[in-house]
């Protein structure tokens, strides 16, 4: 069996490489990144009673709105949404992480991680999270979704392609197969040719005053999805491209530390009291 199957399973053999089944998952992710007024308003009226989800869709509506006009009234809702957001509560909060770059995931991987830091999106629309196509049986791009660091206790990814196929772990035992779009979805609607291309990013819109993950002028990005780690060095940023496998260690400072180490099978109080017993 070869190391594409041993990830991914038999069937897992990516058919997005065809222009029409990539085009159409094109159109979807252009469809969704295009300013909704309605939809904006509708979210706004029932404030603060919002699920998380329409937490993180009317932050990006309001991003999307910012780039037409902004008031100091928008910038203030603006900076609250993303205030929430990113709370320790949020599932979309930057998260630790270990990362390993390479193109493909390697199965029994051993070596240390390449970096290993507070992990999130430098774009403001997507923060804590990652943006994929649920697929069908034939492992074509169906519905986009976006799934928090906070869900997650790994991520293998496919070789680089413009949809990479990605197996994505869950932090209660789950596991699926997901397409990870290589392209910010304002990409085909602000972007030009270099950024198309997906070998850069860049940043429009910025929002100063913020600091988050380490990053203090932060936008939405255009070309090539990145990630951003910071550890005790400073923060970096890279291509999501360049990545092979991510994982999400136990955090205790986590609200849901309990819950999720009993998920693996760890007892919560035995770590707590290892720590404790552990030298300073």
């Amino acid at each position: 069996m070869g190391l594409f199957d041993m990830l991914f399973g038999k069937k897992a053999s990516p058919e997005t490489e065809g222009p029409a089944e990539y085009q159409q998952a094109l159109a979807r992710q252009h469809r969704y990144w295009v300013h909704n007024a309605d939809e904006q308003s509708n979210l706004e009226s029932r404030l603060p009673d919002l699920h998380w989800s329409e937490q993180l869709r009317l932050l990006q509506l309001q991003l999307l709105a910012r780039l037409k006009r902004s008031s100091e009234q928008a910038e203030s809702d603006l900076r609250r949404t993303i205030e929430r957001l990113v709370a320790l509560d949020s599932p979309y909060r930057p998260r630790m992480a270990m990362v390993w770059k390479g193109q493909v995931a390697q199965p029994g991987n051993e070596r240390e991680p390449d970096l290993s830091g507070e992990l999130m999106d430098p774009s403001l629309t997507h923060l804590g999270c990652l943006e994929v196509f649920d697929v069908d049986s034939n492992n074509n791009p169906v519905t986009l979704k976006f799934v928090g660091f906070d869900e997650l206790s790994g991520v293998l990814f496919g070789p680089p392609a413009l949809l990479r196929l990605a197996k994505l772990f869950y932090c209660d035992g789950r596991s699926e197969i997901a397409l990870l779009p290589m392209l910010y979805g304002l990409t085909q609607s602000m972007g030009n040719e270099y950024d198309r291309a997906g070998q850069m990013t860049r940043f429009v819109g910025h929002v100063d005053g913020l600091d988050i993950g380490g990053l203090q002028s932060l936008g939405i990005g255009i070309g090539q999805h990145d990630l951003s780690i910071r550890d005790s060095k400073g923060s970096s940023l890279f291509g999501i491209g360049s990545v092979c496998e991510i994982s999400f260690p136990l955090d205790m400072r986590d609200p849901k530390f309990d819950e999720k180490a009993r998920a693996r099978g760890i007892d919560p109080d035995d770590v707590r009291r290892k720590m404790k017993e552990s030298p300073q």
